[in-house]
């Protein structure tokens, strides 16, 4: 018997035809989908366990965050006024005090408060790099979400050492990975060529051996020192570092490249890398003169390009189709117009995100046999109709707040914009008491107008073991370098 069937949506199915059913009908069973056909009259009164009619709304495959940090989700607003400099010592600061501080319940509240955003605003999936990893799997799976969770590893921001955070990394693998029925997998995450000293990728490079199966997940080319950094660590720029290691091919996600070139971009699309674009958090906090992020090149070259947030809560935004929105404004102002088309975008928060991911083959399209991730969208509304583009209608008028219901493996975890997936009461209530207490042990002084910063110095709010190390690093890479 079916467990859910949908009628008479607008079908987006986002497969390889990019076929669009104006009545469609989906059918779930045991968490996958069915069919994907036209509605027939015998659908509007046929049985199931759970029926929605549809009418008049969009349907569209589940939403994929292809980049996100979580840890610090109960900061937001903290550091919205603050300049790029400013906000990395507050955030090393936070890095290195609030574990201690706060200790799991900070964290534990964090992550549900990102499961309740992440829900409501449609994601399904999210790819996450964290230090709190073991808290973010429960909560993926309380909430009934899809999970990809990497243990965020760099001991030049960490202060523990490299060996530690690998051993600490085997053990998160060897519980989390592949749970949950399978909601739940983990990656390989270090920080990337700023945050990970020679110790550590050697270290990275036999935990991807032994797990040769996990993604491993980075950052690149994220500040004007990368090639400095990389130097540190013996080799000619941040590509070269994980070709070093053999950890640069498809199974390689690489976040940001800001400060990558042409070049860069052939040399990743060669190796099959994927590359997790963030433009909100940089153009907010200007990181610098460099050209913005070598779109062209990594299209001419054939590259898959797609969307992350990133901490959305530094920029007080969780809306991922409003993060599509702005890549393709900020690339058509750096690069000419119609960069991207607006299907192209669609495509980039669902299959090319989970192609990414390598779970192209069980979400991110709406097909029989795939699981029954996908969202509902209600734009029989006068601020959406009448229309006839409807990608155009997805990717430049539709925001989170027309999302009404949100299925996860055949599960409804919101029905018309009512969340039966968690108890929201607590979760707001447990995030508000975390709050107070995060402003109460850090210092940090906050009002309806704004936010101060602790007035104790930021010396004295960090540990000395980690900046050694990246200090060392970097005197390599001057040396390496230069000399």
């Amino acid at each position: 018997m079916t467990d859910l069937l949908v009628h008479d949506a607008t079908v987006v199915t986002v497969n390889r035809e990019n076929q669009i059913l104006r009545n469609g009908t989906i059918r779930v069973t045991d968490g996958r989908i069915t069919s994907v056909e036209s509605t027939e009259s015998g659908d509007r009164t046929a049985t199931a366990d759970r029926v929605i009619d549809a009418s008049g709304k969009i349907v569209i495959p589940g939403l994929i965050d292809a980049h996100r940090h979580t840890d610090f989700t109960l900061v937001q607003g903290l550091f919205s006024e603050l300049d790029g400099t400013e906000l990395l010592k507050e955030a090393l600061a936070l890095y290195h005090t609030a574990e201690s501080a706060l200790g799991d319940s900070f964290f534990e509240a964090a992550w549900d408060l990102a499961c309740l955003r992440q829900l409501t605003h449609g994601v399904t999936t999210v790819n996450a790099m964290d230090f709190t990893p073991e808290l973010g799997a429960e909560a993926i799976a309380e909430a009934g979400l899809r999970g990809v969770i990497g243990p965020e590893l760099a001991d030049l921001l960490n202060p523990a050492s490299a060996d530690e955070q690998l051993q600490a990394a085997r053990r998160f693998v060897d519980s989390y990975h592949d749970t949950y029925d399978g909601r739940v997998t983990a990656s390989i995450a270090p920080g990337g060529e700023v945050g990970c000293s020679r110790t550590l990728w050697e270290g990275v490079a036999a935990l991807r051996a032994d797990y040769p199966e996990l993604r491993l997940h980075t950052h690149l080319y994220d500040s004007a020192a990368a090639d400095t950094m990389a130097a540190g660590n013996g080799a000619d720029d941040p590509l070269d570092l994980l070709d070093q290691y053999g950890l640069l091919d498809e199974r390689t996600l690489l976040t940001h490249l800001l400060h990558a070139d042409r070049d860069d971009a052939r040399r990743i699309a060669e190796a099959g890398a994927h590359v997790l674009h963030c433009p909100t958090v940089y153009s907010y906090f200007q990181a610098g003169e460099q050209a913005w992020f070598p779109l062209p090149a990594l299209q001419e070259f054939g590259a898959n390009v797609v969307i992350g947030l990133d901490d959305p809560f530094w920029f007080d935004s969780w809306d991922l189709i409003q993060e599509a929105k702005h890549a393709r404004l900020l690339s058509n102002f750096e690069y000419g117009a119609q960069q991207w088309s607006s299907y192209d975008l669609l495509k980039m928060l669902t299959i090319d995100a989970a192609r990414a991911l390598g779970l192209d083959d069980q979400v991110g399209s709406l097909e029989p046999g795939k699981r029954a991730d996908f969202v509902v969208i209600d734009v029989d509304t006068p601020r959406h109709q009448p229309y006839s583009n409807l990608p155009s209608v997805l990717m430049n008028s539709v925001t989170a707040g027309d999302i009404e219901t949100v299925v996860v493996d055949g599960e409804v975890l919101m029905r018309d914009k009512s969340v039966g997936a968690l108890d929201v009461e607590r979760v707001h209530a447990a995030a508000t008491r975390e709050r107070e207490r995060l402003q109460t042990h850090t210092g940090w002084v906050t009002s309806l107008a704004g936010s101060t910063t602790p007035e104790k110095s930021i010396l004295r709010r960090i540990s000395a073991r980690p900046l050694l190390r990246a200090v060392n690093q970097y005197s390599h890479g001057v040396i390496h370098r230069y000399f």
